[in-house]
């Protein structure tokens, strides 16, 4: 990729251990998604991987973000394309969803994607379906950990947190049950 395809700035992100995400600079990267078929997504991953170029920096390493252009990339794996330190190739996860807010008690509201899943099987220990509910998926870089009782808005809804969907925060996405308000 030549210099000139370079042109798209993004901010390099860090989700930190007070769960915010921390801005540590920003690159001038290309952002190509990769040909093929692709599945339609299930959650808040895109099952696309994304393919994106940059000038070396030691900033860019597996599990920190990228932000560009409303985009929001989860850095999988990084390659020195020359050997040399010159260039980079990064693989990439898109998070998608819709555009929402996260409200906690006695914090400010935090705009965050969510993706909602309606009539979502909620499963038993035994793998027998039990019942259907609003389940969402959000991005921790974005949202943090919501708890019981906090507040996701998707549009004019506005849902509550009812419980977490156990096994489902894999330190990137925490999927949560909702109730529509």
């Amino acid at each position: 990729m030549r210099s000139g395809q370079l042109d798209t700035p993004a901010d390099v992100l860090e989700l930190t251990h007070g769960l915010h995400p921390a801005t540590l600079g920003w690159v001038w990267v290309g952002i190509r998604a990769r040909e093929g078929d692709v599945a339609p997504a299930r959650g808040l991953r895109s099952s696309a991987q994304v393919q994106v170029r940059a000038w070396w920096d030691d900033s860019l390493v597996p599990g920190r973000y990228l932000r560009a252009e409303h985009r929001l990339l989860l850095i999988d794996d990084v390659r020195d394309i020359t050997g040399q330190q010159v260039e980079m190739q990064l693989a990439c996860s898109e998070l998608i969803g819709q555009p929402g807010e996260y409200r906690a008690e006695g914090q400010p509201p935090r705009s965050c994607r969510i993706c909602l899943i309606h009539s979502a099987p909620v499963v038993d220990e035994a793998g027998r379906v039990t019942d259907y509910q609003t389940r969402a998926e959000v991005a921790l870089i974005e949202a943090g950990r919501p708890q019981i009782g906090d507040q996701l808005v998707v549009g004019d809804v506005t849902y509550n947190v009812i419980a977490y969907d156990d096994g489902s925060d894999d330190g990137v996405v925490r999927g949560l049950w909702l109730e529509a308000q």
